[in-house]
Parts: C-alpha cells; sequence; structure tokens
C-alpha cells in the first residue's frame, strides 16, 4: 500500500511538472503595449500573433474593438498574420478633451503559432493628447481683427469664449471704447467637425443673441505661435456663400472679400 501511495504521488508530480514545463515553454500571448501618436496607434504582443488556431488569418476588426469615450472617430486595423503589432489608424471627426483614453480590446480569441490563445476581453488602454480645435478663450485687437470688422463695423477688439458644452460668448468693442462694457454681445450654440482638409475645421453657429441667425464657415488653429483663424458669415437672411475648407481662407462668397473677413486670434 505504502508502495502505491509512492507511485501515485510520482505520478502526479511528473503530471504537475509536464504541465508547468508545457506553460512555461509556450505561455499564450498577452498584449504588452499600446502606443498612441497623432492619428497612428501601435498594439504589440508578447509575440506574433494570428487570428486563427491554426497559425493563420490576419486580426481585423472582427477581431480588435477600439473605443475612445466622448470621441467621434473611424478606425482602420492593419496586422500581418504572425506580426507581434497592429497599426490602428484613427479619423477624428471631433474634439479630443483632456484626460481621454483610447481602448484596444480582442473581441475574439487570439492565437500564437503553437495554437495558444490569449482570450476575448484582453484590454490595453493609453492617453490621447487632447485637441480642442476652437475650444477655448480668444482675444482679438489691432492687425488680428478683420479688415471687414474694423471698416464697417468700427470693431476695435474681440473676446471670443468657446466652451466645452459648446456655448459661446462674444464680447465685442467699438473703436474708442475704453471702458469694461462691450457694445455687442454675441451668444448661441455651436458644432464643430474635421473637415477632409488637413488641420481645417467647419463650424456651424445657432446665434441667439444680439438677434437670432445662422452663421457657418471655417476654423484652424495655426501654431509657432498659436493663433487661431476664423472666417464665417451669417447665411440666414441673407444670400451669403460661407467658406469652405475645400476652397481654404479666403473663399466667402466665392473669394470675392479676398482676406478681409480672415479674423485671427491668439488665447487669453
Amino acid at each position: 500500500m505504502k508502495n502505491n501511495l509512492l507511485v501515485s504521488l510520482l505520478v502526479l508530480l511528473v503530471i504537475s511538472f509536464a504541465s508547468c514545463s508545457k506553460d512555461t515553454e509556450n505561455p499564450a500571448p498577452s498584449m504588452s503595449g499600446l502606443n498612441a501618436a497623432g492619428n497612428l496607434v501601435t498594439l504589440t504582443f508578447s509575440e506574433g500573433v494570428y487570428a486563427n488556431s491554426g497559425a493563420t488569418g490576419n486580426l481585423t476588426d472582427a477581431n480588435i474593438e477600439v473605443t475612445i469615450p466622448g470621441v467621434d472617430f473611424t478606425s482602420v486595423i492593419e496586422h500581418t498574420a504572425g506580426s507581434s503589432s497592429v497599426n490602428i489608424t484613427l479619423d477624428y471627426t471631433s474634439i479630443i478633451p483632456e484626460n481621454t483614453k483610447i481602448s484596444v480590446t480582442t473581441k475574439t480569441s487570439v492565437y500564437d503559432d503553437k495554437g495558444e490563445a490569449l482570450a476575448s476581453g484582453a484590454s490595453k488602454s493609453a492617453d490621447l493628447a487632447a485637441e480642442l480645435g476652437i475650444i477655448g478663450k480668444w482675444y482679438s485687437t489691432g492687425d488680428n481683427v478683420a479688415p471687414l470688422l474694423v471698416t464697417y463695423f468700427l470693431v476695435d477688439s474681440i473676446y471670443a469664449e468657446f466652451n466645452d458644452d459648446f456655448t459661446y460668448l462674444v464680447h465685442q468693442y467699438s473703436n474708442g471704447n475704453t471702458s469694461t462694457t462691450p457694445d455687442i454681445i454675441f451668444n448661441g450654440t455651436f458644432t464643430i467637425e474635421r473637415s477632409e482638409v488637413e488641420d481645417l475645421w467647419n463650424i456651424a453657429i445657432a446665434q441667439v443673441e444680439p438677434y437670432i441667425a445662422d452663421v457657418s464657415g471655417i476654423f484652424q488653429v495655426k501654431q509657432d505661435p498659436e493663433t487661431l483663424w476664423y472666417e464665417v458669415v451669417q447665411t440666414s437672411g441673407t444670400q451669403n456663400i460661407p467658406p469652405t475648407a475645400a476652397q481654404g481662407f479666403g473663399s466667402t462668397n466665392g473669394g470675392t472679400l479676398g482676406e478681409t473677413n480672415i479674423q485671427k486670434y491668439v488665447r487669453y
């Protein structure tokens, strides 16, 4: 009986050792990193991976899910069977708020060349750099005020605040006004979206005060130094044609106004 017990213990030890050795020699793949740089996100696995257990198949959106809470986007997933990295190209159509994270999650099992599987539901996250577009507080004076506003409306300076709840407030001061009370206050709501032209955004404004109006156009936040270029026109009750991203700045009314309707701001 003592011999039988000893044999049983030895068998269990051998089985346990063999199992541990197998797991140690060929562990299942795992997600080892997620790097986000601009529109490109790279997911890295601990080893080469496949969509199928027979060491075949590229990973696609059938296997990988990309989520970015609060952000509108589309994604293209690129992977070659057996590669340890997956490239995800993002196309954002909205702002990216501060403290936004991207998460990449497996929708199906992902396999290595031995058939070992990383189960569905595995996930990796990374921080995204904020891209706020027009959101923020802006100030315009001097040569930055659109020549059209200076010539016809005697504008001296403008303070504009575009909020992340998509409301806006504009204080406009005329020449000679040295008080803290603006001559005109504009407010309402707005929507923005990225255009197909790099770095150019479309904006549509539903003005409430000082009178109800529809306003639309384009903007771009240029860098070094950071400057908001802004060109819009009232479309309701007029024959105005708004500028388009495809035609660029200076395209209001088919370009007849030249650059006189381009407003420039700096943050404050």
